[in-house]
């Protein structure tokens, strides 16, 4: 800072002085003075009016950083928990599909044995009814061969025999040869 004095020399108060040097070692006692008072008064000044507003404000700031912090913390808790629990419902949902994959594998599995028995029952019930329809075919030639036999027969009597054999007996004959021939197979 410059003195008094080299300010006034520089603006050429000094009334010829000007060639003097100033020493910048040595501090002008009324200059320190001066400075001394005026320290005190702003500092007084400061301690009456402007201390007890930053001290306020200090105060204001840290609580109000301290209010951050436990909200912060309230916050990060909050959101751990609700970390934790979106995890669970996560773990449960998969649980879940997993059980319902299960599930619809069993039921496929019991659909597929179901439509097996009933394809299988189908095919027993086509195979009886082609075994009985292959019986009812094989008694219906048998039948007809029995009927055409037994004509013959009684032909081929009525012939050796030089006379005709009446209806009832030739009916008669018929049916024991069927009976006979049905005991045989």
């Amino acid at each position: 800072m410059p003195t008094i004095g080299f300010v006034l020399m520089m603006l050429g108060e000094t009334g010829g002085k000007a060639e003097e040097a100033v020493n910048p070692m040595v501090i002008p006692v009324d200059l320190a003075l001066f400075s001394l008072i005026a320290f005190g008064i702003l500092f007084l000044i400061m301690l009456k009016f402007g201390w007890k507003p930053i001290i306020e404000g200090l105060s204001k700031r840290e609580q109000m950083i301290a209010n951050q912090i436990e909200r912060a913390e309230q916050s990060a808790k909050q959101s751990e928990a609700l970390l934790a629990e979106y995890q669970s419902k996560i773990a449960a949902a998969a649980e879940e599909a997993s059980q319902m994959i299960a599930e619809a594998k069993k039921d496929a599995e019991a659909s597929k044995a179901r439509i097996v028995a009933e394809a299988g029952a189908e095919a027993e019930r086509q195979r009886q009814r082609a075994i009985a329809d292959i019986q009812n075919a094989k008694d219906q030639a048998l039948q007809e061969l029995a009927i055409k036999s037994v004509d013959s027969a009684v032909s081929l009597a009525g012939n050796l025999i030089g006379k005709e054999v009446d209806a009832n007996l030739h009916e008669k004959l018929i049916k024991e040869s069927l009976d006979r021939f049905a005991s045989q197979n």
